[in-house]
């Protein structure tokens, strides 16, 4: 093929007798050929704007496989939805009820000349029961759980057709928790170098979880020293966090690398790690059954005691609302004790219902001389099953304390 050289007039040179109303554009010549073909400035102009017309819809009939794309839709052009027939009554769109309570759930149809044959309940993605308009139904709430649950309809039409809406309602403690204050059994040393996020008694001694990027530990404590007798450092890139024992197994949890450790409590040899699914890993521990652990919100997982696996979840609430940040926690007596971020206090949680059940103020237990620039926040609970004593301690500070706790009565 002959290679084409292409030049430009030089603007002295005078129009081709062919064009002799315009100026030349441009030509090209071959290099076997000494003959030039010239273009004039309109036809170069129209020559463009077909090339480009052709170049364009063959790039948007590849680019859409033949079919319109979304940019060239009308604006204001949306696909038709059609809107439901159906609504849901009761109960109102986020909703409040004691958990106990008894809810009336009941729908309508859009208007009065549409037929509905049936009408399909379902709470949490169970089927409750089965209606027809106008009736109503009783929702049952004793024997579940505080948190939000979701209810959905089924409408169910003449032809096949179905409608689906929904709604939620948030169950809360059927009464305010009880009131407890703590008093000082006794008082022992403990590391100001210890971020303290997990906490536990076992065999006379504490095991504790430390955190902060690059400081993390798992501890063996003497309590009546506070020396650190065995320790082992977490990967520099690790946040230690919640720490439970499971059997002869010590679970040690991170807080956003969503790593789960698995040592053996005699030696610290990592038998496994293993992730999970939580963005943030807070509290840990142990039922008897599962792994019970918090993530900073109100929710508690209960994991599987082998693989760490979510098997259920619920959201832990007062008579007045859920409660966000639930930090370190311990069984005690078929109870959940946690701490809640940044508050004096230690709640009493039913792990069965979800239930705040109680309330500890541990306000003041450390004294004024004792805290520091870098003192922390109340965290860690850990309880002796032989003696009955909880131990409470906090991060970063020189003292761990055994506690007795008791009901606080208003002044009549």
């Amino acid at each position: 093929m002959p290679i084409m050289n292409w030049q430009m007039f030089d603007t002295n040179i005078k129009p081709i007798e062919k064009y002799p109303e315009r100026h030349v554009f441009a030509f090209f010549r071959t290099e076997n050929d000494t003959s030039t073909t010239a273009l004039s400035f309109d036809s170069v102009k129209k020559i463009v704007l077909i090339f480009s017309f052709f170049v364009f819809a063959a790039t948007s009939w590849s680019c859409n496989n033949g079919r319109p794309s979304k940019g060239n839709a009308v604006a204001g052009d949306k696909p038709s939805r059609r809107k439901a027939q159906v609504s849901i009554v009761s109960p109102a769109n986020n909703a409040r009820a004691a958990l106990g309570k008894s809810l009336t759930l009941s729908a309508k149809a859009a208007s009065e000349d549409l037929h509905i044959d049936s009408l399909q309940w379902f709470v949490d993605g169970k089927l409750l029961t089965s209606t027809s308009l106008p009736e109503i139904t009783e929702w049952h709430t004793a024997g579940l759980t505080t948190g939000t649950h979701r209810i959905e309809v089924v409408a169910h039409y003449a032809g096949g057709d179905r409608d689906i809406v929904s709604t939620t309602v948030l169950l809360l403690a059927p009464q305010p928790p009880k009131r407890y204050t703590c008093r000082v059994v006794a008082v022992y040393p403990h590391d100001v170098g210890a971020y303290t996020q997990g906490l536990l008694y076992d065999g006379g001694f504490f095991y504790e979880s430390t955190g902060l990027t690059g400081e993390s530990t798992l501890r063996k404590v003497l309590p009546a020293t506070g020396e650190t007798i065995q320790s082992l450092n977490l990967p520099h890139e690790m946040f230690g966090e919640g720490l439970a024992l499971v059997d002869d197994r010590l679970v040690q949890i991170t807080w956003q690398n969503q790593t789960v450790f698995t040592y053996r409590k005699n030696d610290f040899n990592l038998l496994h790690k293993s992730t999970y699914a939580m963005k943030e890993g807070w509290g840990l521990t142990f039922d008897g059954e599962h792994l019970l652990m918090t993530d900073g919100t109100a929710r508690l997982y209960f994991m599987d005691r082998e693989y760490f696996t979510e098997v259920r979840r619920l959201e832990v609430c007062n008579h007045t609302g859920t409660i966000p940040l639930l930090n370190e926690l311990e069984y005690i007596n078929g109870e959940l004790w946690a701490n809640v971020y940044r508050q004096d206090e230690i709640l009493r949680i039913d792990p069965k219902t979800g239930v705040v059940t109680g309330v500890i103020d541990m306000k003041g237990l450390l004294n004024a001389g004792d805290i520091k620039s870098d003192t922390d926040v109340l965290n860690g609970i850990a309880y002796d099953k032989l003696t009955g004593k909880i131990y409470v301690t906090g991060k970063k500070w020189p003292k761990l304390f055994e506690i007795a706790i008791k009901e606080k009565h208003e002044n009549k």
